[in-house]
């Protein structure tokens, strides 16, 4: 039974994203906004952002399900998590839309974090490479809300080629599934591979040439969620906290080298770029479709990593080292294309 409600789940928000979207593209609706071309960007023609909001309201809507229609299911999320998550997708479409100062931004999303930090930690124990660590609220709650803000920004920094983000919020959130199934954690297994379908669904826009991005809306949003699910799985559910580092890998290792990068050389980190990865490979001749296949096949192996790490926690920081070694050789790759592409230009 639970396997059909879970098939359920995921090919009904698939397709209810799917049209939620065209229904928005078609009536070029004001709730998606134009990302129009510039020199920092990617694109050369006006292609709508916002996508994510179909996203939300799809996961909005299993919750809800979950809750109705099946109600020997316990929806294990905080009130306050769950409004915390819509608080933050409000942020985001008001940015998308109207703007909002860099600092505003920030101390609202610090604010968001807090709070659902705050109701994710459990009981205080986290497992981190194979050892268990009782850490109080009042020393974990500061590095959680960062970590929260970093992924929001993390998943915000990566919606800028075709199908990079969709990739990874599906392989990240159909794995998150996967691990709670496996804890016997049913309503935080449903609820995620909910989300993992309106990923799906997402992604089919997505894909190359993509008709929609994300937006703030949904590329914070996707971030904030991933984020409160290791934190509750990491202190209520026994799950390793490397195992959630490893599953986001290759997002949380572009978005870091690319700030430590920017961060040496003097530049203001809040300036748009291309310096990120996944943009210099397009930048060196790449096409969108093979970036995101690529991160598509990093996303997977860091997926399988991440699930052994989750299936064998003693042996945690040996994974953690492999996928670390992957994606430095990922690094190589792109410096070896970008230095290559530049010395053909100059020529």
């Amino acid at each position: 039974m639970t396997s059909a409600i879970a098939l359920l789940f995921f090919l009904g928000s698939c397709l209810l994203t799917i049209a939620f979207l065209h229904a928005l593209l078609r009536t070029k609706s004001r709730l998606l906004s134009g990302d129009r071309p510039s020199g920092r960007g990617l694109h050369y023609q006006v292609t709508p952002r916002g996508g994510g909001v179909a996203v939300v309201l799809t996961g909005i809507l299993c919750g809800a399900a979950l809750k109705i229609l099946y109600a020997e299911f316990s929806l294990d999320l905080n009130w306050s998590v769950v409004l915390g998550v819509i608080g933050v997708a409000a942020m985001g479409f008001w940015d998308d839309h109207f703007g909002l100062s860099i600092r505003l931004r920030l101390w609202i999303g610090l604010g968001l974090a807090c709070v659902i930090g705050l109701v994710s930690i459990g009981h205080h124990q986290w497992v981190l490479f194979g050892n268990n660590y009782q850490w109080p609220v009042e020393l974990a709650i500061l590095p959680a809300t960062v970590g929260l803000v970093w992924l929001m920004n993390l998943f915000n920094f990566m919606d800028g080629a075709d199908g990079v983000a969709g990739v990874q919020g599906l392989v990240a959130t159909g794995t998150l599934a996967m691990w709670f199934g496996i804890s016997n954690e049913t309503s935080l297994a449903l609820i995620n591979i909910g989300v993992a379908g309106a990923c799906l669904g997402f992604l089919v826009l997505n894909w190359a040439p993509a008709r929609v991005f994300l937006g703030d809306v949904g590329s914070l949003t996707l971030g904030l969620w991933c984020g409160s699910m290791a934190l509750i799985g990491a202190t209520q559910v026994g799950i390793p906290l490397e195992a959630f580092l490893i599953l986001v890998g290759i997002f949380a290792f572009d978005a870091t080298l690319t700030l430590a990068r920017r961060v040496l050389k003097g530049a203001r980190i809040t300036e748009a770029h291309r310096e990120h990865l996944y943009q210099r490979l397009i930048l060196s001749g790449w096409s969108h479709q093979k970036v995101a296949l690529l991160t598509a096949g990093i996303a997977l192996v860091m997926a399988v990593l991440a699930t052994l790490t989750f299936r064998v926690p003693q042996h945690g920081l040996w994974f953690f080292l492999l996928a670390l070694a992957i994606l430095l050789t990922y690094m190589a790759l792109v410096t070896r294309l970008s230095s290559a592409g530049s010395q053909t230009e100059e020529a």
